[in-house]
C-alpha cells in the first residue's frame, strides 16, 4: 500500500506526464500548420506553372516540326527556325542560321487581313565558315486550327509597300516571290534586298551578327489563322574550308524548345488534389480549441 508521500508522488509524475503530451501535440500543430500551408501553396504554383508552360508553347507543329499553325491566341508568342546550309546540293558543316519569330498579331484593312511578325535573323556559322544570310523566305497555308490545307494567297507580293499589302521594312527592304536556288525550289514570299528571291543584293546578316526586321503577309478577307512550312534561307559570300565567295540556301526546321528525351512531366491530379485536402484538413483540426487539461487533487 503506497504512502501518502509516494502516492503524491505518482500524482504528481501523472500530471506531468499528461501536461507534457498536452504540450508535445500543441507543438507539433503548430509545426504542422505551416508546412500544410507551403504544401497547398507549392501545390498552386505547380498548377499555375504548368498552365502559363502550356500556354507559352500554344502554337501547333506539323510534319516534323518544319510547319508551325498560327491562331490569334498564339499573340505575343515566339518560335524559332534553325537553318542549315547546303552549297552546291551538298550540306556543309557550320553553314547556318537561326530566325525568331514573334506574332504580333492581326490587323483588319477594310476587306483585308494582316498578320503581323517581328523576325530577329542571326548568321551562326562556325567551324571555320563565314557567310552572309542574304534573304529568308517560307511558304503559307490554310490552317483550320487542327490540320494543314492547300496554299493560302497572299495579297500585294512585290507592290509599293503600304496597308493591305504584304511587305517588309527594317533588315530587308523588299518582299519577293519565286524560287530560292541551289535545287530549293519554289517558295511563296522572301524577304531580301535584292530584285528577286535568287539574289540577295548586298543585304542580310554576316556571322556572328544579327538583323530585325518586320514581316506582314496580308491575305484577302477575314483570316483567323494559317500555317507557314517550307522556311529557307540564302547565303552569299561563304567563305572558309574550301569555299571561296560561294552561294547557296538552307532550310528550316522549328526549335520547339522541349527535347524528345526529356518530356514535361505533368503531376497527376489526384496528387495535386491531395495536396490541397492534406493542408485543409490540417489548418481546420490545428484550429480546434484545445481541450483542458485534466487537473488531479495533489
Amino acid at each position: 500500500m503506497l504512502t501518502k508521500t509516494a502516492k503524491q508522488e505518482c500524482n504528481h509524475r501523472f500530471d506531468f506526464t499528461h501536461y507534457a503530451g498536452r504540450i508535445q501535440e500543441k507543438d507539433m500543430f503548430r509545426l504542422l500548420k505551416p508546412l500544410t500551408l507551403g504544401l497547398s501553396v507549392i501545390g498552386s504554383v505547380g498548377v499555375y506553372s504548368l498552365t502559363v508552360a502550356a500556354s507559352a508553347s500554344a502554337f501547333s507543329f506539323f510534319d516534323g516540326d518544319t510547319a508551325v499553325g498560327i491562331s490569334e491566341s498564339d499573340r505575343g508568342k515566339e518560335f524559332t527556325i534553325n537553318f542549315n546550309g547546303n552549297v552546291n546540293e551538298k550540306d556543309v558543316s557550320g553553314l547556318s542560321s537561326e530566325a525568331l519569330f514573334k506574332f504580333e498579331g492581326f490587323k483588319t484593312v477594310g476587306n483585308k487581313t494582316e498578320a503581323l511578325f517581328d523576325v530577329k535573323l542571326t548568321n551562326t556559322s562556325s567551324n571555320g565558315i563565314t557567310s552572309r544570310s542574304s534573304a529568308l523566305g517560307f511558304n503559307v497555308l490554310n490552317f483550320n486550327g487542327t490540320s494543314l490545307g492547300s496554299t493560302l494567297s497572299l495579297v500585294g507580293v512585290g507592290n509599293t509597300n503600304r496597308d493591305g499589302n504584304t511587305r517588309v521594312t527594317g533588315l530587308f527592304s523588299k518582299d519577293r516571290s519565286g524560287a530560292f536556288p541551289n535545287q530549293f525550289g519554289d517558295i511563296d514570299v522572301c524577304f531580301t534586298d535584292g530584285n528577286n528571291c535568287q539574289g540577295g543584293g548586298s543585304g542580310g546578316v554576316i556571322t556572328g551578327d544579327e538583323g530585325n526586321f518586320k514581316a506582314t503577309l496580308a491575305f484577302s478577307g477575314d483570316v483567323k489563322s494559317f500555317a507557314l512550312n517550307n522556311f529557307g534561307v540564302r547565303y552569299q559570300s561563304i567563305n572558309g574550308q574550301t569555299f571561296a565567295g560561294d552561294s547557296g540556301t538552307g532550310r528550316g526546321t522549328i526549335d520547339i524548345g522541349i527535347p524528345p528525351e526529356t518530356p514535361r512531366q505533368v503531376p497527376e491530379p489526384t496528387a495535386t488534389m491531395a495536396l490541397f485536402l492534406i493542408g485543409a484538413c490540417a489548418l481546420k483540426y490545428g484550429k480546434k480549441k484545445p481541450q483542458p487539461l485534466i487537473q488531479t487533487e495533489g
